[in-house]
Order: structure tokens, then C-alpha cells, then sequence
């Protein structure tokens, strides 16, 4: 069982607590979200759904105007929108109705949930038939940090960062890059399964 006190505790202190180390970047912190909140409701775990909400209302979603240029061959329907943290909250509260503590802690994260300091990130959405692939062309600014980030329930999804000068990131559903100069950096996603799978491209 679990020590919920604590759970509570540390859970409502959390922003204070990362104080002493670099907060996570947006798209980091919304891959955090997704996946504490998905865990949340596999295990039919209210708190793991109300912290993955809370993370994800301090996040704001917009569209990112990129078309892919396709490679293969074949249709995969399309990726269903991503939740906002408002949609998370309401499904926190069917799972914890029955629970006067997560209840309560519910309504806390519910009233600051628009108080909490918005992180801007930007998204477009796909979905890959197998053997497939998308490649995005991404405007970037020199000297800045950029987060791109891949959110897919299939494993078969990989993810490929490159510039004109070769490979910077593989295989990895996170990646920092920091160019020099303004540019552009060439964004892949590829399915390297045997079934469709839609996914989430997000960025900062």
C-alpha cells in the first residue's frame, strides 16, 4: 500500500522541490504527463491521474503547420487529439469519486490549474502504415534549445533528428538540439512495425 501522506506531500510541493535542479522543458514535461496520466488510467490509479493532469495544466498545445514528405506506400487512418489538461481532470474525477482524500486533493489541482505558469509547445499530428515514413523540415533558431519529442503507443515508431551535416538523434523518444545558427533540422518518424500506428510529433 501505498504511503499516501507522502505521496500527497511530495506531489503538492513538487514545483519547490525541483527548485534546485532545471525544470524539464515543455515537451518534456508533457511526455511526462501523458504517460504518468496513461499509467493512471491502465491501473485504474487516481493519483497517477490527477499528477499527470496537474503537469499537463501547465502546458499550452498548439498546432504545428508542417506537412511530411511521405515515404511508402499504404494508409493508417489518423492519430486521435491529444488530451488537454482540462479532459484529464474530468477523467481524475470519475476515477477518484469514491475517494474523499483524492478528492480532495483533486479539487486543489483542479482550482490551480489556471494558475499555474503556462510552457508553449507545439504539435502535429500523423500516423504511419508499416514500413512507412514522414520527414518534416523544422525551422530552428540558433543558440536556442530545441525539444522534439515523439508520443506513440506503438514501439515500432522511431525517431530521427538530422541537419544537412549528418545524424544528431536516433531511436530516441526525446531530443535536445542546440544548432549554431538558424536553420532547419530534418525530422523523421519512421514505423518500422508490421501494423499502423498514429503518433504525436511535438516541439518547442
Amino acid at each position: 500500500m501505498r504511503p499516501l501522506p507522502l505521496i500527497l506531500a511530495a506531489l503538492l510541493c513538487a514545483p519547490a522541490a525541483r527548485a534546485e535542479a532545471p525544470a524539464p522543458g515543455a515537451v518534456e514535461q508533457y511526455l511526462l504527463a501523458h504517460r504518468l496520466f496513461a499509467a493512471g488510467q491502465s491501473a485504474r490509479d487516481g493519483l497517477d491521474q490527477i499528477a499527470g493532469a496537474r503537469m499537463a495544466a501547465a502546458l499550452t498545445l498548439r498546432p504545428l503547420d508542417l506537412a511530411p514528405e511521405v515515404a511508402g506506400k499504404g494508409k493508417a487512418g489518423a492519430a486521435a487529439p491529444l488530451p488537454d489538461a482540462a479532459q484529464m481532470l474530468a477523467a481524475a474525477a470519475q476515477a477518484v469519486e469514491t475517494d474523499e482524500t483524492l478528492s480532495i486533493l483533486l479539487g486543489s489541482a483542479t482550482m490551480t490549474a489556471d494558475l499555474l505558469p503556462k510552457a508553449t509547445l507545439r504539435s502535429v499530428a500523423g500516423a504511419l502504415a508499416p514500413g512507412q515514413s514522414h520527414r518534416y523540415r523544422l525551422p530552428v533558431d540558433g543558440g536556442a534549445a530545441t525539444e522534439i519529442g515523439l508520443l506513440a503507443d506503438s514501439p515500432a515508431l522511431l525517431l530521427e533528428i538530422a541537419t544537412e551535416s549528418g545524424l544528431l538523434c536516433k531511436g530516441q523518444a526525446l531530443c535536445r538540439v542546440t544548432l549554431p545558427e538558424s536553420g532547419f533540422l530534418a525530422v523523421t518518424v519512421q514505423n518500422g512495425g508490421d501494423s499502423a500506428a498514429p503518433y504525436h510529433l511535438l516541439t518547442n
